[in-house]
């Protein structure tokens, strides 16, 4: 695992910060890149400290982490209220919610009652220490028995039918882990239908997607080809997100890709070879959009491309995110064999390592603490959705804690890099005098989870993580002094 790691390791990041009262960012990524700063702490508020330095070695262990993972496929309005026992068994923290609403589909409206199962099913989630994909269909059977003479509801319906679920959605926004566009073809997939079929029609519909969708969640997309004519551009090419929109709230920058047919066959049934780009190409796109936007799905067939060495470059290319536990069971199974499943346990989605701290021993209330960490990003992919990083110091005689918000972005710690954080943090004035320990945080950016140790990341090194807190320890005997 660690030489594999290792060998794919692409470059070092370096990201530093001084707060003062408020947070104060200075980025520079090897060569350099755009700064921001509304003033600078003064040199004499840091005391003369000698730091710190612990060096941590890599937890090679598979555990769970939010918004990362295996899922586990389940009806969102049918959840069961024991679903939190996956993470213990399974190191689930993932569920795949369909919103099932095959028995309305001539309905203009939701019925209340529906509605309430929904709103329950988000409320298990939450009460479990789970998050939700959320995908909407309407079947996968048409007349003829299969999902080839499957018609969707009438379009009118369908977005009334969103239209009610919005709310429930903004008020759950912190336990939706994301959205699959769904709701449009046979089992949500936007295929085999005329909706699904008309680029302009779609372009409308992932566009009220959108707007009916918190502004802080991705929605992905079936085809890249559909990603593609949503944003088709006026000279023929089309938008991306890149890194200087990415996570700016834009609309091309909210919308991922999900592949339910991954390595299945030469195109994945159908996923590439269309609009003229080939599976090399559209490979290609993906590699460059999916850096900054979350990606998963679902395998559907043993095919010579899924064999394990094959598998584990392409989800690491593709910087998978997440994946069907259930589904296809002769992968699974494949991957077991070949001895390559505990790779993707590991590494699906962000794995961070902390390799070494540097921690000044000693500060004065109201004065700067250095802290440098050297992290890496072990996994196939980047963090998706917002999150605090704060460094905490635990008073050792009380216990009370002291919050230091970092303002950095963990989204940034991208895969195959090393991150470099030099920080100057501000202690409060009133900090009580005495010894303390310092942690990592890194806990969801919701008011809500933020201090709900289910929600927050451990790390991936040894010795570290304290499940009962969501702390990850970095030192102790740092002595701060009252202020002179």
């Amino acid at each position: 695992m660690t030489t594999a790691i290792t060998r794919r390791l692409t470059h070092v990041s370096v990201l530093g910060h001084v707060t003062m009262g408020c947070v104060i960012l200075v980025c520079a990524i090897l060569s350099g890149c755009g700064s921001q700063s509304s003033g600078r702490m003064a040199p004499s508020s840091v005391t003369g400290d000698e730091p710190i330095i612990t060096t941590y070695e890599v937890d090679e262990s598979i555990f769970p982490n939010p918004e990362r993972g295996f899922y586990k496929y389940m009806n969102l309005h049918e959840l069961d209220p024991e679903i939190g026992a996956l993470r213990e068994a399974e190191g689930i923290t993932l569920v795949w919610g369909r919103i099932h609403m095959a028995a309305y589909r001539e309905e203009e409206f939701l019925p209340a009652d529906f509605l309430a199962h929904v709103e329950r099913g988000f409320q298990i989630a939450r009460d479990q220490g789970m998050k939700v994909i959320v995908r909407g269909s309407y079947g996968s059977r048409g007349p003829g028995g299969d999902y080839t003479t499957y018609a969707d509801p009438a379009e009118a319906i369908i977005r009334n039918h969103i239209t009610q679920l919005a709310p429930i959605f903004a008020a759950h926004a912190d336990v939706i882990a994301l959205f699959e566009a769904g709701f449009i073809g046979p089992w949500g997939e936007w295929h085999s239908t005329e909706l699904a079929n008309d680029p302009d029609r779609s372009r409308s519909f992932v566009h009220f997607l959108l707007e009916q969708t918190p502004m802080d969640r991705m929605i992905v997309v079936r085809y890249p080809l559909l990603k593609q004519q949503v944003f088709a551009a006026a000279d023929g090419g089309f938008e991306q997100v890149s890194s200087t929109n990415a996570y700016s709230g834009e609309a091309v920058a909210r919308v991922g890709h999900h592949n339910d047919c991954l390595l299945s066959s030469e195109d994945d049934v159908g996923t590439y070879d269309r609009g003229g780009m080939d599976r090399e190409r559209e490979v290609t796109y993906l590699a460059q959009e999916t850096l900054h936007t979350v990606f998963g799905g679902e395998s559907c067939a043993d095919y010579t491309l899924n064999d394990c060495a094959r598998a584990i470059d392409e989800l690491e290319m593709l910087h998978a995110t997440y994946l069907n536990s259930g589904w296809h069971p002769d992968v699974l199974a494949k991957w077991t064999q070949q001895g390559c499943m505990d790779e993707v346990q590991q590494r699906l989605g962000a794995r961070i390592i902390l390799h070494e701290s540097r921690i000044s021993n000693r500060a004065q209330a109201g004065g700067g603490l250095r802290v440098r960490l050297i992290l890496e990003n072990a996994g196939f992919a980047a963090l998706y959705n917002a999150r605090h990083v704060d460094i905490v110091l635990t008073n050792d005689a009380t216990g009370q804690d002291v919050r230091l918000p970092t303002g950095m972005d963990p989204r940034l710690w991208k895969p195959r890099e090393r991150h470099q954080l030099w920080l100057v943090l501000q202690l409060p004035a009133d900090v009580p005098p005495g010894s303390y320990t310092a942690h990592l945080h890194l806990a969801d950016a919701a008011p809500a989870l933020r201090e709900d140790p289910r929600y927050a990341i451990r790390v991936a090194s040894s010795g570290v993580w304290d499940e009962m807190t969501g702390l990850n320890r970095l030192a102790a005997g740092i002595i701060v002094e009252a202020a002179p």
